[in-house]
């Protein structure tokens, strides 16, 4: 596994989805202020007690879908999470035999992990492209993660170097750079 992977468990053995319990086995291997922050709001627990808009929108319907089919399912899923924009790609592994599964294992590769801009409304979209240019991705690889078309991929950082008034991508990633470092100092204070 990659410092950009974590590996958990949700049971799933009860009839109610809320009554399925998450389990964390191994955490992301970097580090982040807003990771921990997610780790703090969403420890070990039934779903009942985790951020309740982001089980109905990633965790239950991945999961009821992959015990509805008996087998390993893969998507990428961009949501919210504790009002932080996180994209990852995830594979969803229910356990083998007769009936329903009693638990699913799942691996994620974390994607983008990025506070919502403050100077500029952005999509989700523009939000996983912002992160995946401050990781120092190329448009061809920011596509294929994506699943865009790397001219959809340099269409969007045109319209993000207009509307934040970067000069080229270079002095665009500053800016990106500058608003996380400005925006930590603040919640540090």
């Amino acid at each position: 596994m990659t410092i950009k992977m974590a590996l958990s468990v949700v049971t799933t053995v009860a009839d109610n989805p809320y009554d399925w319990r998450f389990l964390r086995v191994k955490d992301f291997g970097f580090k982040s202020h807003l990771l921990n922050q997610m780790k703090q709001q969403f420890p070990d627990a039934a779903l009942r007690d985790l951020d309740r808009s982001f089980v109905d929108d990633a965790i239950i319907p991945a999961y009821s879908r992959a015990i509805e089919v008996g087998r390993p399912t893969l998507e990428l899923v961009r949501t919210r999470l504790l009002g932080v924009r996180i994209g990852y790609e995830r594979v969803i592994l229910p356990q083998k035999g007769n009936g329903k599964p009693g638990w699913c294992i799942s691996l994620v590769e974390g994607r983008f992990f990025v506070s919502p801009t403050r100077e500029a409304k952005t999509d989700i979209t523009d939000d996983n492209i912002i992160q995946l240019l401050i990781e120092g991705q190329t448009t061809k690889e920011i596509a294929e993660v994506l699943h865009l078309s790397p001219r959809t991929i340099e269409h969007r950082i045109d319209k993000l170097k207009n509307r934040f008034d970067a000069k080229n991508l270079v002095h665009l990633v500053a800016k990106f750079v500058a608003t996380q470092v400005g925006r930590r100092e603040k919640e540090s204070n």
